[in-house]
């Protein structure tokens, strides 16, 4: 009996199963992407703090890095095929 292991060719030959990312939830693998991607930047030395999260635009899945503080340097217009949207995020007014 062939388990279902979440991607379209489970069960062909079961050769490669252990390495691959589930790309049938793609918002699920874009945060695993977007992990790698923080990972990259911070070994580039990049020293802001970013959220990173799955954003629909136009109909398009992409990246989307949130940060505070001075704009980041280096981050890559693309990442693994997906468009990566930086938005800064301002902090709340003192009170």
């Amino acid at each position: 009996m062939t388990h279902a292991l979440g991607s379209r060719t489970s069960g062909v030959d079961g050769s490669s199963e252990g390495g691959r990312i589930n790309t049938i939830n793609l918002p699920g693998a874009l945060v695993l992407y977007g992990v790698a991607l923080v990972q990259e930047l911070q070994r580039r030395g990049i020293k802001t703090k970013f959220n990173v999260a799955p954003v629909k635009v136009d109909g398009v899945w992409c990246l989307e890095l949130s940060y505070t503080g001075d704009d980041p340097a280096g981050v890559p217009s693309h990442w693994y095929g997906h468009r990566v949207i930086l938005r800064k995020i301002e902090p709340p007014p003192s009170a």
